[in-house]
Formats: structure tokens, C-alpha cells, sequence
């Protein structure tokens, strides 16, 4: 059995869920499709239910309106009569409940957490009736499944952790029996309810982690995630259009690059896989076809010294200055517990003699930090970039530290990390010199060897058997 997770862009029209028909009847193994909501819907909702709550319940209300047009245009197309009829009531229920919501938020004067996650929800619980529906209109022997029912969380409304147990026994007895009979059940990803019922969500890249988390629990044989590029490549396409495609990686490269910048995976979403020893393929909708990249839990042996460069821009440095003596101690902790206080998880953090840096998101993020430091004078330096390289053999020492910093020959580095045991080495940079360094950086280390999508990447150690997830396995997720 196989999870098959289709984003937002592979079911954003009548076009790309036609796709989507294409690649499920394709695939011959039992299988599980979960969908994200329909591309900008998120936001929308998001931004519908902001309105409501700061009282311009109009500007809600018609962006509600915009959410439900498109996906009844999107229904029209399907064939049956009846089923056309049935599949619009069921959408037009879900986004009365929306609205109702958003009346109540204008009302109040605030949209909670807990209604916010109730109005967003509605996207992917559209989304999923939605492909059920084209699936079965198109042959595909199709089941929704109301996401609520199946994905139990606790109480952490807008990023909700799943409870691995009561997910694993609530889908073995639901959506098992209908893989057993050759059904394919349709679920909405990125939401779940509490155990009395209370609707969640898992916070961004929630989609891919409820894929994740269903084939765990379920012990598929692979997760496939399908979006709109060719896997996980060597570099950002969008600062260096040579970047090539990776075949292979492990969760651990996935998740360093994922952390590091890189879109295509959430890091989250391979923490339910690793867990169970299941191997994720990230595919592209667009290009069925295309090889696309296996990340596996083993290392991968490979001929260039790592797997790929992430990178992030928009950042800045906040200094913080270090006293000498019986200060300095609690200055440095003081300067992270602003971070904490600001929910700002630094990108990269270096300690020297003469102080502390800390680099967070430019703008809002940057703000809240520096207001939690309040009297301890930092200095703020904007206009600046991330640049990292990752691999597992990084681990063991190769040189990568070496052919970093002569591909930045003449670049100013501001910060430059590289810890014992760890799988990358990662500098900042003023992020005008960004395209420039990955350039380089890329040509140092990837392009005096073997490419990295020769498909010869192999685990290191051999396969490994599945571990089960849920009862009698694994209960809880990191």
C-alpha cells in the first residue's frame, strides 16, 4: 500500500486534479490519497478569518465568497447528475459553517485559535470532497474520509501534535477495511480534531506530515509526495537555474535542507516516516514521469561530499554585546530566552569574546526579538543571507569547509557554523552576493565529480526493515 499526497498546486483546477485522476488510476498498489487544500486557499481563509475578527466582516465574507465560487466551478464539471447535486450540498454545509464562524468572530471583536483552526480547516476538508469526487467520476473507486475523524491531536490549536496511538487505531479501523477491498480513501491533510471532537490543524506543512503520519500508522510501503518540481534539487532554482535533481537522500539530509530553506519537504513531514522506516518519493504532478528523489532513512554513499545547498534570505544579525566577568553568563542566556519569548528560532547563532549573534527573520520576527532585549543595546545588521551545504559525509570531516570558503573568495562572511558531528557548514552573507556564492559554492562542490543525479546514490548500510508505528510501536512522534 502507498500514501499519495497531492499539494495545493497539483489540485488547484479542473485541470490539475485531471492529473491527479491520471497518476492514482496509474498506480496498480492499494493506496491512500491525501490532498492539501486548493492552492491560496489556505491564505485566503486565513485572511477571512483576520478580517472578521479586526470587524471588517464584509471583506470576510466576500472573501469567503471568492473560496466557495471556485470550488463550485470546479464541481460543475462532474458528470453525474446526482452526485454533482450531493457533492455541492456537502461543500455548501461546510462553508455555512465558515461563515458562521466568521459572524461570530465579527462579533466578538477577535477570531480564537480554536475558530481560526475551524475556518481554515474547511480548505482541505473542501479540497478532499473535491477529489473523491473527480476521482470517482473519472473510475477511480474513490472514499472521502472526514479528516476529524481519523487524525486525533491534542488540544495545541493552529499546530497540534497527532496522537501516533489513537491515530493508528482510529485509521486501521476506518480507512484499512477499504483499502482491503480495493477502495482508495480520499483525506484532507493538515487537519485532525482532539479526542471529543474539537477541530485542529498542524500548523504549515501540515499536509505533507498527515501523509506522513497516515502511512505510518497504516505501514505503507512508500509515501509519495507530489508537487510541482522534479524532487529535491542540488540548489534553489530560483538563485541558480543549473541546480539537477538528487535521487537520493537521507531523512536526515531532508531534513537539514528542509530546516536550512529548501520548500519542496516539510521538515516535519519526515519525522513520522523515519519513525517507521518508510521511505518517502517526492514526485512532480506536472512530470509523472520525472525520477523525482527517494529519501530513505540510511545514509546515502555518493561520489560528490554532499547532497545539496539550501539557503534563506531575508535575514539579519542581532548583536548582542557580552560583558566580561560575572555578567557575561546571564547576558548570554538572557539573549536567548528573548528569542524563546519572541517564538524566534534563530537560524544560526555564534558565540565570540565580544558578544552574541543571532540570526532571525528581517522585519516582524527581528522586531519582537530586539523589543525582549530591550536595555541590552544589541546591534542590528539587515540585508543579509543564509547559505548552507549539506550531506552526511559532512559528519566524518570531509572538506567541504575548505571548498566553501574558497568559493567565497572576496564575499564577506559575517558568520560561518560547523559543529562536531553535524551534516552541513553554514555561513552568512549580505544576500546581494547570494546568486554569486551558490555559483560558486555549487561548483566547488558538486561539479568535480559524479553528478548527484546519476542514480548510483545507494544506502550505505543496506535495506532495513519497516518498524511498526502506533500500537505496539512507536507512540510518539518528535
Amino acid at each position: 500500500m502507498v500514501v499519495m499526497k497531492f499539494g495545493g498546486s497539483s489540485v488547484a483546477t479542473s485541470a490539475a486534479l485531471a492529473r491527479v485522476c491520471a497518476i492514482v488510476a496509474a498506480e496498480r498498489r492499494r493506496k491512500i490519497v491525501v490532498v492539501s487544500a486548493l492552492g491560496g486557499v489556505t491564505d485566503a481563509l486565513l485572511a477571512a478569518a483576520a478580517q472578521a475578527g479586526a470587524g471588517d466582516l464584509a471583506g470576510a465574507l466576500e472573501g469567503l465568497r471568492g473560496i466557495r465560487e471556485r470550488h463550485e466551478a470546479i464541481a460543475s464539471g462532474v458528470r453525474g447528475q446526482a452526485e454533482r447535486a450531493a457533492l455541492l450540498q456537502d461543500l455548501g454545509a461546510g462553508w455555512r459553517d465558515a461563515e458562521a464562524l466568521l459572524r461570530a468572530a465579527s462579533r466578538l471583536g477577535s477570531c480564537s485559535p480554536a475558530a481560526s483552526d475551524a475556518i481554515v480547516a474547511q480548505g482541505e476538508l473542501a479540497s478532499s470532497r473535491l477529489a473523491a469526487a473527480v476521482l470517482n467520476d473519472a473510475g477511480v473507486r474513490a472514499r472521502w474520509i472526514d479528516a476529524r475523524q481519523v487524525v486525533i491531536t491534542d488540544r495545541r490549536h493552529q499546530h497540534a501534535a497527532p496522537a501516533a496511538a489513537e491515530t493508528a487505531a482510529r485509521l486501521t479501523e476506518v480507512a484499512a477495511p477499504l483499502v482491503g477491498r480495493g477502495d482508495v480513501p480520499v483525506i484532507g491533510g493538515f487537519v485532525g480534531a482532539t479526542a471529543d471532537g474539537v477541530t485542529t490543524t498542524l500548523g504549515r506543512g501540515g499536509s505533507d506530515y498527515s501523509a506522513s503520519l497516515v502511512g505510518a500508522c497504516l505501514g505503507a510501503a512508500e509515501i509519495q509526495i507530489w508537487t510541482d518540481v522534479d524532487g529535491m534539487l542540488t540548489a534553489d532554482p530560483r538563485v541558480f537555474r543549473r541546480a539537477r535533481p538528487v535521487a537520493r537522500l537521507s531523512f536526515r539530509e531532508a531534513s537539514a535542507l528542509a530546516g536550512f530553506g529548501a520548500k519542496v519537504l516539510h521538515p516535519s513531514a519526515v519525522q513520522p516516516a523515519f519513525a517507521a522506516g518508510i521511505p518517502v518519493r517526492i514526485l512532480n504532478a506536472r512530470r509523472p514521469s520525472a525520477q523525482g528523489t527517494v529519501v530513505t532513512e540510511e545514509p546515502i554513499r555518493r561520489s560528490a561530499p554532499a547532497a545539496g545547498i539550501a539557503c534563506l534570505g531575508n535575514l539579519c544579525a542581532i548583536d548582542v554585546p557580552l560583558p566580561d566577568g560575572a555578567g557575561r553568563l546571564p547576558a548570554l542566556a538572557s539573549a536567548f530566552e528573548a528569542c524563546a519569548l519572541a517564538q524566534a528560532v534563530p537560524a544560526l547563532a555564534t558565540v565570540s569574546d565580544a558578544g552574541v549573534s543571532l540570526v532571525v527573520g528581517e522585519g516582524p520576527e527581528a522586531d519582537r526579538v530586539a523589543a525582549r532585549l530591550g536595555p541590552a543595546a544589541p546591534t542590528r545588521r539587515g540585508g543579509l543571507a543564509l547559505i548552507a551545504v549539506v550531506g552526511d559525509r559532512l559528519a566524518s570531516g570531509v572538506d567541504v569547509p575548505r571548498r566553501l570558503l574558497a568559493a567565497l573568495d572576496g564575499i564577506p562572511v559575517h558568520l560561518l557554523s560547523r559543529t562536531p558531528g553535524s551534516i552541513h557548514v553554514a555561513c552568512v552573507i549580505d544576500e546581494k552576493h547570494l546568486a554569486r556564492a551558490v555559483s560558486a559554492i555549487h561548483s566547488r562542490v558538486f561539479e568535480r565529480g559524479r553528478p548527484p543525479d546519476s542514480g548510483r546514490g545507494v544506502p550505505a548500510d543496506g535495506p532495513r526493515r519497516r518498524r511498526p508505528f502506533g500500537p505496539g510501536g512507536t507512540e510518539a512522534l518528535a
